[in-house]
């Protein structure tokens, strides 16, 4: 069924990308779903990040009926991506995800935050945002990078949760899982229709391969693990529309592989570290279920969300709505045996020219610098602060003078070393395009949530807690105008 907000936004959009292939800004006479909400279904985008997950692993252990990947895959249409010549690294991979640039644009070399680039390339959050005020925006992560994501630029997340580490990085996901699970359900009260986009990240696949290798038993246990969690918050999604009636879009990528033995993990520019994969079910299209598009790429996705929720393009994107525009729709097949269709694509992934592979060797190994010196600092706090909060006498003054020489000597040594690795990274191709689109205007709007946000609109979930996202905005209560 396409509802009438889909059919309206999608007339609107298409007028983007048609005879271009690429999306440009809104076309002369564009109807902003704002004038229309008399009249609209609420709209739901649900964006599902798992952090350093090989597509392959998927399709040899989490392939089966009770894993959501599978199900998401018969419900929509998979990609076997590739981000091969760009840096394998989270802070730059999930950029990409959440600006629709590559980091030649963005600029985000390492795992070191840093909120300037999201100035320039505002994130989907921002874009949102800065489109309606009143699409709630949220983003439930344990990988306190991507919450500082959504927290960036002028036109922030409107909900932003992080989930503190529990016993493992299983049990961590899984309230990671329950909060989205909430957040979904909570939808079914909506009577004013607001639409919303959701960003839930886990991140157990990506410890795993750290820690034991993406070839390992634990590995393939944490892809299992997340498979069924998506599994649970694809049934919410399923509650909640027939409920509802509302259509919710389904997007699930990761944000590169992993090496298979124990090591760096990834980084480089080996086929098991730059395949991606991209699942995408719109909502209200059955007609492609369980189709493939090698022309899926993460940097399609923003531009993807913007056009489900009626916001208009940018000129400089590097990706486009995925099922608007005619080169990326025209790609897609319906194999008779998708998962061996999918195997197949992985296989013709290799490496890049020699030159490029050094080169982005270079960039990563000078860029690990100052993230690992900056993982010392914070540990060396952390451990100080152990000392401080025992109330010690005389010795828990020290450790706070010494915490206090160590954020003033280490920070100047982080900052130093990566000042000087951003110098590498500009020389090796990041950063060096400027947006041609003006930077966003005005300030930001939130819906005032008591009891959830604080003043920077940045909450950590406490242990056990479920449901903690304070859902008033469903009501109308607290809505921006």
């Amino acid at each position: 069924m396409t509802s009438i907000k889909k059919f309206l936004c999608g007339t609107a959009v298409v007028g983007m990308v048609a005879g271009t292939g690429a999306a440009i800004g809104a076309p002369i006479g564009y109807v902003g779903p704002s004038a229309l909400d008399w009249l609209l279904a609420a709209e739901h985008v649900l964006l599902i990040g798992t952090d350093g997950t090989n597509l392959d692993k998927i399709l040899q252990y989490a392939y089966g009926d009770d894993s959501g990947f599978k199900t998401a895959m018969d419900q929509g249409i998979t990609g076997a991506a590739t981000e091969v010549n760009h840096t394998t690294i989270s802070g730059p991979s999930w950029s990409t995800i959440l600006t629709g640039v590559w980091d030649d644009k963005h600029g985000v070399f390492n795992n070191v935050f840093n909120p300037q680039p999201y100035d320039q390339w505002p994130t989907v959050f921002n874009l949102l945002e800065a489109h309606d005020p009143n699409i709630n925006t949220s983003v439930i992560a344990d990988w306190d990078y991507i919450n500082d994501i959504g927290a960036a630029g002028a036109f922030p997340a409107d909900n932003n949760l992080f989930i503190p580490f529990q016993d493992s990085w299983a049990d961590t996901d899984a309230e990671v899982t329950a909060q989205t699970i909430a957040q979904i359900l909570a939808t079914k009260d909506n009577p004013l229709d607001i639409s919303s986009f959701l960003f839930s990240y886990q991140v157990q696949v990506d410890e795993a391969g750290h820690s034991f290798g993406g070839g390992s038993e634990e590995y393939a246990q944490a892809v299992m693990n997340v498979g069924a969690n998506i599994q649970q918050i694809l049934a919410a999604v399923a509650e909640a529309r027939a409920e509802t009636g509302d259509e919710w879009s389904i997007i699930i990528t990761t944000d590169h592989g992993h090496q298979q033995s124990l090591g760096f993990g990834h980084g480089f520019q080996s086929p098991n570290e730059t395949t991606q994969f991209v699942i995408f079910d719109q909502g209200g299209d059955s007609a492609t279920d369980g189709s493939q598009n090698l022309n899926y790429s993460i940097a399609d996705i923003t531009p993807t969300i913007l056009a489900l929720l009626g916001a208009p393009m940018r000129s400089d994107f590097d990706g486009s709505p995925m099922y608007l525009d005619p080169s990326i729709v025209d790609s897609t097949v319906a194999p008779d045996d998708l998962k061996q269709a999918l195997l197949s694509a992985i296989a013709m992934y290799g490496y890049p020219n020699i030159g490029n592979d050094i080169t982005l060797a270079i960039r990563t190994v000078v860029g690990t610098i100052p993230y690992f010196l900056n993982g010392v600092v914070n540990d060396i706090d952390k451990f100080l602060q152990t000392i401080v909060d025992q109330d010690i006498f005389l010795i828990s003054g020290l450790a706070e003078f010494a915490q206090q020489i160590n954020d003033f000597v280490g920070g100047l040594v982080v900052d130093t070393t990566q000042l000087m690795a951003k110098g590498v990274a500009l020389l090796t191709g990041s950063g060096v395009i400027a947006p041609t689109d003006p930077p966003l205007s005005g300030s930001a709007e939130f819906s005032e949530l008591p009891g959830l946000l604080a003043a920077d609109h940045n909450i950590f979930a406490p242990d056990g807690l479920f449901g903690g996202f304070d859902l008033s905005w469903l009501d109308g209560s607290e809505l921006v105008a």
